[in-house]
């Protein structure tokens, strides 16, 4: 009889270790940040979800030159889940005279609120 209880506690306490783990290696993975990529035209999107409907993200880009600009922002449309379109538009300065072919570089960082579960997608116009 004795020989019973301690092999019944033995397996017991492997099931609630080996749960246990189970457990912390789900919660650990669901809370870790994974950074995801869109690319469209010149430009790459880089977006994690940081938690409590906290995303960040980042774009960068080339424009075919100095008299180029560009604006960004993140329309959160309201759906569940949410549809959250980073909107990059570029714009060329006409006011200028001469302008060099030079590459200029482009880089934005943000942040937005939105679920979990919501779809990113990146408009370049």
């Amino acid at each position: 009889m004795h020989k019973k209880t301690i092999l019944i506690s033995i397996i017991a306490f492997l099931l609630i270790a080996i749960t246990g783990i189970f457990v912390y290696l789900y919660i650990y993975n669901k809370n870790q940040q994974t950074n995801k990529q869109l690319t469209k035209e010149n430009f790459t999107l880089t977006y994690a979800y940081n938690g409590d409907n906290n995303w960040e993200y980042t774009v960068d880009g080339t424009l075919p030159t100095p008299c180029f600009s560009a604006t960004t922002d993140a329309l959160v449309m309201e759906s569940y889940p949410e549809q959250v379109k980073i909107q990059v538009q570029t714009s060329e300065d006409t006011t200028v005279e001469i302008c060099s072919t030079v590459i200029k570089e482009y880089t934005y960082s943000g942040t937005f609120s939105a679920s979990s579960k919501a779809t990113i997608s990146l408009v370049v116009e």
